[in-house]
């Protein structure tokens, strides 16, 4: 379930972002104020999507970013945000993107494990409709915790 990785805290709605790499930093800052990952492992996430292109955009309107586990993973975890107004990402089928999921973990099995209660949860009817409506991370968190 992804609430195993996701805290409640760690979830903002509403935010604002220029770009594709501001929504990824914006989505990083729960875990960088938690101290749970280092400012490096952003820009190893966002050196991944300029070398790689837009992997990280898993469906409509959804994005996660990650890297591998270094030593700039203080420990895991997972923080979302939601964007006020959607940004390009540059993936022709998804674009644009509502909902940016920062991934991270301390193992490659964590890292696995976190990515697919992320996409088990963007599975369930409805969900990604429920969380891109959503007003407050409050109704994202409950919206997770009615997943089945």
């Amino acid at each position: 379930m992804l609430t195993q990785y996701l805290q409640k805290e760690a979830i903002r709605c509403g935010c604002e972002a220029a770009d594709w790499k501001e929504a990824i930093r914006a989505a990083a800052a729960p875990l960088l104020e938690e101290g749970k990952i280092e400012e490096r492992y952003v820009e190893r996430a966002i050196k991944k999507v300029e070398e790689l292109g837009p992997y990280i955009v898993l469906t409509q309107g959804v994005a996660v970013a990650h890297a591998r586990p270094k030593e700039d993973v203080k420990e895991g975890g997972i923080s979302l945000i939601s964007l006020k107004n959607p940004v390009p990402f540059g993936h022709k089928a998804y674009d644009p993107v509502s909902l940016v999921f920062m991934l991270a973990a301390t193992t490659d099995d964590g890292h696995i494990g976190a990515m697919m209660s992320v996409a088990q949860a963007l599975s369930e009817p409805n969900v990604k409709e429920k969380l891109i409506a959503a007003q407050t991370p409050k109704e994202i968190y409950d919206t997770i915790l009615q997943e089945k």
